[in-house]
């Protein structure tokens, strides 16, 4: 059981940092979202916390959009940018990272990407229901 609780603590650690790193950018509104193995809490020790940034206010570059993050990186975090028009064409292209966003941690969700997320699932389940 003390494995257990380890694994525990480590989790909300690894989500802790990500929160930090979150509350430190500038692009409201915006929705961040940890996924991957600390979502899912199959984590080692050498896996980055991935964290999907969501904001119109990223350019369309998307090496332009790592440089408005730079300054607010933390050890282990890798920021994963996007804007709403980017996740649109994720979820037409049912892209397997849209699952792992509908799964994962949210952290601060000022977009509603939570809902459509669930609506587009719901959607997928269900294909004669719309």
């Amino acid at each position: 059981m003390e494995i257990l609780e380890r694994r525990r603590r480590e989790r909300r650690r690894r989500i802790k940092v990500a929160e930090e790193f979150v509350k430190s950018l500038r692009l409201h509104p915006l929705t961040a979202i940890v996924i991957g193995s600390t979502a899912r809490g199959d984590f080692n020790e050498w896996s980055d916390i991935d964290v999907v940034i969501i904001s119109d206010r990223f350019p369309e570059n998307p090496l332009k959009r790592f440089e408005l993050l730079e300054d607010h990186l933390r050890p282990g975090v890798e920021p994963i940018p996007l804007r709403v028009k980017d996740l649109l064409r994720l979820i037409k292209k049912k892209a397997p990272v849209v699952e792992d966003m509908a799964e994962g941690v949210f952290l601060v969700d000022e977009l509603g990407i939570r809902k459509l997320l669930r609506d587009e699932r719901e959607k997928s389940l269900n294909p004669g229901k719309s």
